[in-house]
């Protein structure tokens, strides 16, 4: 009866607390999000390998490996690979992207954070609408918040729209005087960085206008480069990840791609068309980017000792659509013969397809970098913005040098050792600025840039047409582009089951529903 007695007495908070899950935050800082979308990105190494699919071999810069050479270089579709950026991006980035932002969206002391967060949200959607086109956005993530279970497809000009509008607020609310961010595993919280880095995505997402809005792009690169763009390499968005393998399936702790690379060693292959360009520009970051290695414990590196025999880096390299073990005669440019080296004193016989560039140690080092996106790539930018509308400070000849130096330097990140300013000023000479030519020469660069950022290389190649390749069809019985080169994602079949009439919707825009049909703003 006394316990009885004492019941009324006991707080109604308990209750509460009572029905609240243990394991769930009601108020979690919105701090704590911010590094698991960060490392979201680029830790899971089966996620990567589809990307190193579509749209990496797309791009004429990987091949090789059997994933990215059937289904990307040789255009066969498949349904969840090409799904796999939407079943990520939104099965697990959508709710913490929104939720960063609505946690810190009414605080005058969260300004920081919550404008990371909005940079975070517009760099996500941006990789999504570039591949997939009309994407859910508005109302994506937001089903706690809204209760919208079925969101609706936004079409991708207002999509860019509102970018513009996100980095806009961040760009304003970024203050070095305001809130600290803590657990920030690009710039460690440093508020100026996110600002230039904030710009630096605004100009790079105004460009991608260039075909469809040439006026608004111009605007739009206007306003970044005057709220402040990177200015060295000291600013680069990047990731960096500890020394371990991850696991077979999901992320890991080690640097996603490097992991997928590793995963098959000696699989993947830096694809012709980049290296002939490399060794035509004399680019010191062949033997960087790309290595000859034996499949001894040691992997020991033998590159140098087969450029000798073969006499140059072109034919150290595999055509587009060539898998890594095939050795064949109608490529009179291919060694087809196993060649014969000295190492440690002893002669070795390696075989033929260890004498193609494959990534670099520097490259498949598990806590290799990720870069999200780079100072050099800024450069290019800007330097296309002078050429077409002599926009900002400085010639178009000069921020070109400006990247080419930025983009060979920032390879210490790698571990790799610093290019020597000999080298480094053979380079920059060899490639002198034309204004006749300029838009491709930069262009071409920013293609070089991007040998790990497959999104970025695919989405500036849309972009521009540079550079200018061709889908090359081996296998015409099989392919299922008719021989064209793919210009978007198609949507998860799925959908057709979960959200039909948003789905549905969405294809009836897409004339006729391929992968071929170009986006919005890649206008043809």
């Amino acid at each position: 009866m006394a316990f009885v007695c004492l019941l009324p007495m006991l707080s109604c908070n308990d209750f509460g607390d009572i029905n609240q899950d243990p394991t769930k935050s009601t108020d979690m800082d919105p701090n704590l999000i911010l590094p698991d979308l960060q490392m979201m990105l680029t830790n899971d190494y089966q996620e990567w390998h589809r990307y190193m699919m579509y749209p990496g071999g797309w791009t004429h810069q990987w091949c090789g490996d059997w994933g990215t050479t059937e289904y990307g270089c040789l255009g066969i579709k498949n349904d969840s690979y090409m799904g796999e950026m939407w079943y990520q991006r939104y099965g697990r980035m959508a709710k913490g992207l929104v939720d960063i932002v609505e946690r810190s969206k009414d605080n005058p002391n969260l300004k920081n954070i919550n404008a990371i967060g909005r940079i975070m949200r517009t760099y996500v959607y941006a990789q999504l609408t570039d591949m997939y086109g009309d994407i859910p956005y508005s109302e994506a993530g937001y089903g706690y918040y809204s209760g919208i279970l079925k969101p609706k497809y936004d079409a991708q000009q207002d999509i860019y729209t509102d970018f513009f509008n996100q980095l806009d607020i961040a760009n304003q609310e970024l203050d070095v005087n305001g809130d600290l961010i803590t657990y920030d595993q690009y710039f460690n919280g440093d508020i100026t960085k996110w600002k230039r880095y904030c710009n630096s995505l605004h100009l790079r997402l105004a460009l991608r206008l260039i075909k469809v809005m040439p006026d608004l792009a111009k605007a739009e690169a206007t306003k970044a480069i005057a709220n402040g763009v990177m200015q060295s390499n000291d600013d680069i968005c990047a990731i960096h990840y500890e020394n371990f393998a991850n696991p077979s399936e999901g992320p890991g702790r080690g640097n996603a791609l490097s992991n997928r690379f590793m995963a098959d060693p000696h699989n993947f292959r830096i694809a012709r068309d980049l290296i002939a360009y490399m060794e035509k520009t004399q680019d010191p970051r062949i033997t960087i980017y790309g290595g000859c290695y034996l499949e001894d414990a040691d992997a020991t590196d033998i590159t140098q000792k087969i450029y000798e025999k073969v006499g140059n880096w072109t034919e150290m390299s595999r055509p587009t659509d060539r898998f890594d073990w095939e050795n064949y005669d109608d490529d009179p440019n291919s060694p087809t013969q196993d060649v014969t080296i000295e190492v440690n004193g002893a002669n070795v016989v390696v075989p033929a397809r260890l004498t193609y560039l494959q990534p670099s140690k520097w490259l498949t080092a598990y806590d290799a970098p990720y870069i999200n996106m780079s100072y050099a790539e800024t450069e290019f930018l800007l330097a296309e913005c002078a050429q077409r509308w002599n926009l900002g400070t400085g010639s178009a000849a000069e921020h070109f040098t400006k990247g080419l130096q930025a983009a060979v330097q920032q390879m210490t990140l790698y571990g790799a050792p610093a290019v020597s300013d000999t080298d480094l000023d053979k380079f920059i000479k060899a490639n002198p600025y034309k204004e006749t030519t300029g838009i491709e020469q930069i262009n071409m660069q920013i293609w070089v840039e991007h040998l790990l950022n497959p999104f970025e290389s695919f989405a500036n190649w849309r972009r521009t047409g540079i550079p200018k390749i061709k889908f090359l069809n081996r296998d015409a019985a099989r392919n299922q582009s008719n021989g064209q080169f793919p210009r978007r994602l198609l949507y998860p079949s799925d959908e057709q089951v979960k959200n039909p009439e948003n789905y549905n919707a969405a294809i009836e825009k897409i004339q006729p529903y391929d992968w071929t049909t170009p986006v919005w703003w890649d206008k043809q």
